[in-house]
């Protein structure tokens, strides 16, 4: 990545003023606007989850409240998050924090201790990670409805 220390970014006046852990959040949300940014540029969608256009033709649509990409269909106009049906899908917690869930619940590490190391609440880390294993297991088993 390009982003070495914080000092890239600020300058040494204001960093001085700013504990260790500002520095910390403030990288992060610098990495994860990067990432969101690198990731836009590599959105494909086969098909429009709104109409279900085959290769629909997508255009940007604005940002959502927690800064996620909004895509627009031309066929059908709707509007949806660049993650549509994704483990982040209707999540206000950023990629990184998701990524450390992930690993904390496969080394099977507590709640409580997994909640502590993403700064999140236990409720929340309760609510990722049960999303987590549910979308591990409808990966794994998808409902077959066949009549």
């Amino acid at each position: 990545m390009l982003m070495n220390t914080i000092s890239d970014f600020l300058i040494p006046s204001i960093e001085k003023k700013l504990c260790a852990y500002q520095k910390d959040h403030i990288s992060q949300m610098i990495r994860d606007y990067l990432e969101i940014n690198q990731q836009m540029d590599h959105f494909h969608f086969e098909y429009c989850p709104k109409c279900g256009q085959h290769h629909p033709v997508l255009v940007k649509a604005g940002k959502t409240k927690a800064g996620k990409q909004m895509l627009k269909c031309n066929s059908c106009k709707k509007r949806f998050v660049c993650d549509h049906g994704q483990l982040t899908y209707y999540s206000h917690q950023p990629q990184s924090k998701w990524n450390d869930l992930i690993i904390e619940t496969q080394n099977g590490n507590s709640l409580l201790h997994t909640a502590a190391k993403i700064d999140v609440h236990e409720s929340t880390a309760f609510r990722m990670r049960h999303k987590y294993l549910h979308f591990i297991e409808d990966m794994e088993c998808p409902i077959c409805t066949t009549s």
